[in-house]
């Protein structure tokens, strides 16, 4: 393996294809501008010849502003000779000419709009854009942020072509198992796949005429022995004195001959026998007989076997066409996809990096290279270890040689965007190619206790981080950074900086008994929720300060992997009357004042349903309880004034459209203040606020009339998959409140005080030997 060397940000070599592993908190973002600014004064670069790439938008405005002012910052350094931090004073030192150095960073900050800064998306439309001839591509192809709906279509279009023509068997089979259009396009909810992703292997589908003929012939065989029969097989199973009864219960047998009837009333449509069909079989019967003594007898017992036999080589079939459907679907979608993206000439963000790659790939993909490289003579990669294979085979076939400098930055510990594509793979086939590789060791971010503590935890295991090419690196506390706010209880500085809590499971569940999941999680909640509450109370006592401050809410924050884990967090914490707030990735059309809007709505659209207005007034947002309903519609005239309320709203609605009608309802209804007397007052009415801007929008953009805009949010409501972070939820006010965040959203982030509980519940872990 390749040497790691620490990177030195001043003297650190700008050639040839460079590796930087950066941890959490050591300067990422400041080796970067750095690198900026060295190719400026030591390469002479433009700033429009410069490449940089990361992750996100808010990544991409982020780093930007940081380069801008860094440019800023050293003009300042080299015009007026004041001092800098240390790597501006030795940029000073290492430059000849300092005259020269200046004009250069001056015409940088003169262009600086122009420098290439971008999400990988953002670089590729761009490319694409500006050689379209080279890549094929068209000049007025749109841009959608959304192809949920299209994928949606492609697939019930897919289900009504394969499953239509389907037996009933198999379809009834098929729902059986939870298979629907909706669980088809789950498979793909997050991306589709380019074209050089395969299935393999990739399955036949079996025929299964012969099995069903088999199926239908031994279910007749059964039901017709039942129907004569059924007595007598009744009287057989609770009479015989040879059954243990510990398996054939008299309560038990009166429930299994209820689901045979219902079994025997399908009609033999259904190839998924009840749990307890075994029961009727000679083997089952065979196992529960007292010793000494004969199994019960009878050619039902038989015929059951032949049924069972029968329905389990059928499902082995359905297995198969199943599996051969989900492969089948998968290529139909790739290739549909395709073909109706070109018939309406719209794109989506991954089309920008395949149609890029194939152009790269086809005849004529090396004269689009040298384009590019024209164009960009470095290129500095950002959160390389987010980057999928696609990605990567356009970096390399652009940058990987040996005239152009390229920085790939990154932290394999931190790949945690699997689930949108990004491959670790791909990151560990790169560092096996680089020419240098190097690590940023300082750390900026934590306090030394805390950077010892994780270096111990983490050097102990041989491969903390399960492969070889994954190596711990130690970090150390930046030593320019001489302050450090450290938590103290109570005057003492001796508190250990990281704690691990192990719960007593079996004082919960008995001696060698495992503790269920649901029970650990509600009950490390609750302990969390109690020591924040004690920190806090100190903290308003002076008795816990960070620094020389006292340690306020919003100084602490809880860390976890899931949405559902942050909102049991945050009940913990509310039954405490703690404030929180959460930095999630849930959906705002999950929420559940978009069921209450929808109610509202609805009931706004429709004013004369008497059921749609019910159902609005027991909503939060109007506030009646079901008391009060009943009272009203006994109340004739307090009924006819709610009717008439509504439709007055109705009328708004339709002269002056939805944002109006909806600011008036807010207004008379007392919608927020309403809201606001709930513990999470502030995290509703921050929904209600929302939702209505979205409807606004949507109303004018789609130009929705009432029932269209109660079905598009109804649709919204329906979806699994949040797709548009514009639609995730919002950030109420965090002003002196606990800060619950998940693992994604936290990233680039610190607090003074934060809590893990929920970092074991994903491990796959099972040896023993662990540190953990």
């Amino acid at each position: 393996m390749e040497t790691v060397r620490e990177f030195d940000i001043l003297d650190s070599p700008l050639e040839g294809t460079n590796l930087i592993e950066a941890g959490a908190g050591t300067g990422k973002t400041y080796a970067i501008t750095g690198l900026f600014l060295r190719l400026i004064l030591e390469k002479n670069f433009s700033a429009s010849q410069i490449l940089v790439v990361t992750f996100t938008e808010a990544a991409t405005a982020e780093l930007k502003e940081r380069i801008r002012v860094k440019l800023r910052e050293a003009a300042d350094v080299f015009s007026t000779g004041r001092d800098g931090d240390s790597f501006l004073n030795g940029l000073v030192k290492k430059m000849s000419d300092p005259a020269v150095a200046l004009t250069r960073l001056h015409e940088a900050l003169r262009i600086f709009d122009q420098a290439g800064i971008f999400t990988i998306h953002g670089f590729c439309r761009k490319t694409l854009h500006e050689n379209a001839f080279e890549s094929g591509s068209l000049f007025d192809t749109e841009l959608v942020t959304d192809q949920e709906n299209l994928k949606r279509e492609i697939t019930e279009d897919f289900w009504r072509r394969r499953f239509y023509r389907e037996s009933s068997l198999f379809v009834n089979y098929a729902m059986k198992n939870q298979v629907s259009p909706e669980s088809l396009l789950s498979l793909f909810s997050n991306r589709i796949p380019g074209t050089d992703v395969k299935v393999l292997p990739d399955p036949e589908i079996p025929g299964a005429i012969a099995e069903e003929q088999q199926f239908r012939a031994a279910f007749d065989a059964v039901r017709d022995s039942w129907l004569s029969e059924k007595a007598d097989i009744e009287d057989i199973l609770r009479t015989h004195r040879g059954l243990n009864r510990n398996r054939y219960r008299k309560n038990s047998i009166s429930t299994w001959i209820r689901e045979m009837d219902r079994l025997i009333a399908s009609g033999g449509e259904n190839p998924v026998l009840f749990e307890a069909f075994k029961k009727f079989c000679t083997d089952e019967l065979e196992k529960s007989t007292k010793k000494g003594h004969a199994a019960p007898g009878h050619p039902f017992f038989y015929l059951c076997d032949v049924l069972k036999e029968k329905t389990a080589d059928l499902q082995k079939i359905y297995e198969k066409r199943l599996l051969g459907l989900k492969a089948d679907l998968f290529h139909y979608l790739q290739d549909e996809l395709a073909r109706r993206k070109r018939k309406r000439n719209i794109q989506f963000f991954d089309d920008l990096l395949l149609n890029l790659h194939r152009a790269l790939e086809r005849p004529g993909g090396g004269a689009l290279a040298r384009n590019i490289r024209k164009t960009y003579r470095a290129a500095l990669i950002d959160e390389f270890q987010d980057t999928d294979p696609v990605q990567y085979a356009i970096l390399k076939k652009i940058f990987m040689t040996q005239d152009r400098p390229l920085f790939l930055i990154g932290d394999p510990k931190q790949a945690i965007y699997g689930f949108r594509g990004a491959d670790i793979f791909a990151y560990m086939d790169a560092s096996a190619h680089v020419e240098s590789r190097y690590t940023l060791k300082e750390n900026w971010r934590s306090e030394p206790g805390l950077i010892t503590a994780v270096n111990t935890v983490f050097d102990r295991p041989k491969r903390p981080f399960l492969y070889e090419e994954i190596v711990f690196h130690r970090a150390a506390p930046a030593v320019e950074k001489a302050i450090h706010e450290q938590l103290k209880i109570q005057g003492s500085e001796d508190d250990p900086a990281m704690q691990v809590w192990v719960l007593d499971a079996a004082g919960i569940a008995g001696p060698q008994k495992a503790i269920n999941k649901g029970e650990a999680r509600d009950r490390i909640s609750r302990a969390v929720a109690g020591e924040i509450s004690r920190l806090i109370s100190l903290g308003g006592d002076g008795k816990a300060r960070i620094g020389d401050r006292p340690l306020r809410e919003n100084d602490i924050a809880v860390l976890v992997r899931e949405n559902r884990e942050a909102r049991m967090v945050q009940r913990a914490l509310s039954d405490l009357g703690i404030p929180s707030v959460l930095y999630t990735t849930d959906s705002l059309f999950a929420s559940h004042e978009a069921l209450e809007m929808e109610s509202v709505l609805s009931a706004l659209a429709r004013p004369d349903n008497e059921q749609l207005l019910r159902n609005a007034l027991a909503t939060d947002m109007i506030g009646l309880s079901g008391e009060q309903i009943d009272q009203l519609q006994e109340n004739g005239q307090e009924w006819e004034r709610w009717s008439v309320r509504f439709l007055e709203y109705h009328r708004a609605w339709t002269a002056n459209g939805f944002m109006h009608m909806f600011r008036t309802l807010m207004l008379q209804e007392q919608i927020l203040s309403r809201l606001m007397r709930f513990v999470d007052g502030e995290r509703r009415s921050t929904n209600v606020l929302h939702l209505a801007e979205v409807l606004h929008r949507v109303a004018v953009e789609k130009t929705l009339a009432m029932t269209g805009l109660v079905k598009w949010l109804s649709d919204k409501r329906r979806e699994d998959s949040v797709t548009d972070e514009e639609h995730q939820l919002r950030l109420e006010s965090d002003e002196n409140a606990v800060r619950i965040v998940t693992i994604h959203r936290s990233k680039g982030l610190e607090y003074p005080v934060v809590f893990c509980p929920f970092a074991w519940a994903g491990s796959r872990s099972r040896d023993k030997k662990g540190p953990f």
